[in-house]
């Protein structure tokens, strides 16, 4: 009799481990399988970044790389790849009179509700792919993308919403005139100088022959008349001033970037062939000689005049939008007239 209840102790004793073991085995099996082998960052704020283009460039080159264990809400997994995509791709600076709303969608892999950083870079180079399909069917020269944003569902359905700006109608001599008194006279001179059958190529021609112009309107008053005939006249130097398209705004509205008064554009071709029209010829000669002489009335410093006048071109390396930017610089020296010695023998 005691030998059968020590036998059902033991058996007792066996269930209760086995029991014990198994709950603790299924508490351990339910540990490692909650256990994340990542990191959620705490939430972007742009607020607390002192230099928010520093901060994107180093977090794209993070990005590509691939390697952290980090991981972001669905929020701030949006919000990193709408800013990158911004800095990419979009431009404010230009003129426009009409806007379009289009919205492009693709997905995202969602981890547990989060988006890991390996697969943020897969769908930052997605988003990339979608956005430059998107803008090859632009039909307008004059169209921008202007603003982008996004959002992640918790299925990892993306919609990417992208704002377009367009500018239908260009601006130029038809708002104001700078140098001339009237729009007749400016195209009277255009029509002198320039003609249908030439090709203004923006760094070369169109360079030139500005250049050239824009000097021949300095020769009128190299002479003088006085009682004993002509006295020579000769001019002193005083100063020079530049003028470029971060100096020189068309407070009416220009075709060039950031509304510059100078040939400007940006492009992503190492080289655009752009040729300046007839209408873009006139409007350069008329506001660049308006810039040279209204530095004069601006900036009263002596009796001159401009002298000499140098167009020149430039090229500025792209940036994070990988655009470059593309131009004329005008150089103004200026000069006191005064009579000459008269030859020397």
């Amino acid at each position: 009799m005691k030998t059968s209840r020590l036998f059902l102790a033991i058996i007792a004793l066996a269930i209760v481990a086995t029991v014990v073991a198994f709950v603790s085995c299924k508490k351990e099996t339910e540990k490692a399988l909650n256990q994340k082998n990542y990191t959620i960052q705490q939430a972007a704020d742009i607020r607390q970044m002192d230099n928010p283009r520093s901060y994107f460039i180093d977090f794209k080159k993070k990005l590509t790389e691939s390697k952290s264990d980090e991981a972001f809400n669905l929020d701030d997994a949006a919000w990193h790849l709408a800013c990158l995509a911004n800095l990419e791709f979009c431009k404010v600076n230009v003129e426009y009179d009409n806007v379009q709303f289009d919205t492009v969608e693709m997905q995202v892999n969602v981890t547990d509700g989060v988006v890991l950083l390996s697969d943020l870079n897969i769908a930052h180079e997605q988003m990339c792919t979608e956005i430059q399909q998107f803008k090859k069917g632009f039909c307008h020269e004059n169209q921008n993308l202007y603003y982008i944003n996004m959002s992640i569902g918790a299925d990892g359905n993306a919609k990417v919403a992208l704002m377009t700006s367009l500018n239908n109608a260009s601006k130029g001599l038809e708002d104001h005139t700078w140098y001339f008194d009237s729009f007749y006279e400016a195209y009277m001179a255009c029509d002198e100088y320039f003609t249908y059958d030439s090709t203004y190529l923006w760094y070369t021609t169109a360079k030139r022959e500005l250049q050239r112009i824009l000097n021949l309107y300095d020769h009128q008053e190299n002479y003088q008349i006085g009682p004993g005939g002509i006295i020579m006249v000769c001019y002193l130097p005083t100063r020079n001033h530049t003028f470029d398209y971060t100096n020189s705004i068309d407070t009416y509205g220009s075709i060039y970037l950031s509304n510059a008064r100078l040939f400007t554009i940006e492009s992503d071709v190492v080289t655009p062939n752009n040729v300046l029209t007839l209408d873009e010829m006139c409007y350069c000669l008329d506001s660049y000689l308006g810039l040279g002489y209204d530095y004069i009335d601006d900036n009263l410093y002596f009796n001159e005049r401009p002298v000499c006048w140098t167009v020149d071109t430039i090229v500025a390396p792209p940036t994070i939008n990988r655009w470059y930017t593309y131009g004329h610089r005008l150089y103004v020296d200026y000069g006191c007239p005064t009579n000459g010695l008269g030859p020397i023998d």
